[in-house]
């Protein structure tokens, strides 16, 4: 064995030769011991019971603070509106008016399962990249697809202590991370970045690139590098989105 050369991840396939794991068993080491949960995964359709599940809690963990997150939204459309000359008065009033419909009409629930789907194909296909082309693994797209959904149950724990703390200070501008470094004053670009940067978010990327390490078989430390790099360059490209009035996620 050569010295840059990681002990800890097999050449072998941990895949096929680790005990299949139930759902519950799975979900549990996901939080204590995630090479298990990773090392259990096969190429079937899980991530569909998963990606229900992320939306429902994702659903159940917005109703209580959809008033707050629907000030907070119309609060940042005003403030766009009052910088831009072309607007007018009329139809800032006539924006906003249709903006606070929408937040009433429940069909728009719809758009939490519809974009967790969107980004739960593409971030896989990426980690499959990653893990296949980048680090020279070897993996299938099924299984990176489980994979990743499993991570997204970070949204467990995520909603366990967020909305609280939402709910507790009657405002969106929480953070468990550098975000609270940042004030009303802080510019756009470099709020979203240091917002980006918060403990579920972080967990989640870790996550990420365990299963990238166990699923490729690559060494634990290059899959890890590989992943915080592709997040950190999303993470980069939100900050550019936000100095122009673009928000994706919160």
């Amino acid at each position: 064995m050569t010295s840059d050369q990681e002990p800890i991840v097999s050449v072998e396939s941990p895949a096929t030769q680790a005990p299949q794991l139930g759902f519950g068993a799975k979900l549990w080491n996901l939080f204590f011991d995630p090479r298990k949960t990773f090392a259990s995964i096969v190429p079937n359709h899980e991530w569909i019971i998963l990606w229900l599940l992320v939306s429902a809690i994702s659903i159940g963990a917005y109703m209580p603070i959809k008033s707050i997150v629907k000030q907070s939204q119309i609060q940042q459309v005003q403030e766009r509106l009052k910088s831009s000359s072309q607007v007018t008065e009329q139809q800032r009033a006539e924006i906003l008016e249709r903006m606070e419909s929408q937040f009433d009409k429940p069909l728009n629930l719809l758009w939490i399962p519809a974009v967790q789907l969107v980004i739960l194909a593409i971030v896989a296909g990426i980690l499959l990249f990653l893990g296949n082309i980048i680090l020279g693994g070897n993996s299938g797209y099924l299984k990176m697809l489980n994979a990743f959904a499993w991570t997204m149950m970070i949204v467990i724990p995520g909603s366990l202590v967020t909305v609280p703390m939402v709910l507790a200070k009657e405002s969106m501008d929480v953070s468990l991370g550098l975000g609270v470094l940042t004030s009303a004053e802080t510019g756009a670009f470099v709020k979203k970045l240091l917002s980006s940067f918060e403990l579920f978010a972080l967990w989640q990327v870790w996550l990420a690139s365990t299963a990238v390490s166990v699923l490729a078989r690559v060494p634990a430390k290059k899959a890890f590098v590989a992943v915080f790099v592709a997040w950190l360059v999303w993470v980069i490209v939100q900050g550019g989105l936000a100095t122009i009035g673009v928000q994706f996620g919160a």
